[in-house]
């Protein structure tokens, strides 16, 4: 338990001491923090559609070795089920 709250007291001094000195501010340059900021956009949003793709195609490789399996065999009882209580 000691443990604990000597972590959080060094934790609660690095943030108060981070507050209570900010780094000086100086005069951006607008024109190319625009010029950044938009690259930056582009470059994250490129690697979001990746990671993306990447998840998709864990998600469908998962579905095709786990799931598929067990629902194909729920899917054939309930279409033979279903064809035999249309015959009666």
């Amino acid at each position: 338990m000691s443990r604990l709250i000597f972590f959080v007291l060094v934790l609660t001094l690095q943030v108060c001491l981070t507050s209570s000195n900010p780094l000086p501010t100086s005069a951006p340059d607008n024109a190319g923090l625009l010029g950044r900021a938009k690259q930056v956009y582009r470059d994250t949003k490129a690697k979001v559609l990746n990671l993306g793709g990447i998840v998709a195609g864990f998600a469908g490789m998962y579905y095709e070795d786990h799931l598929k399996p067990v629902t194909d065999s729920y899917m054939e009882w309930a279409k033979d089920h279903a064809s035999s209580c249309g015959r009666e």
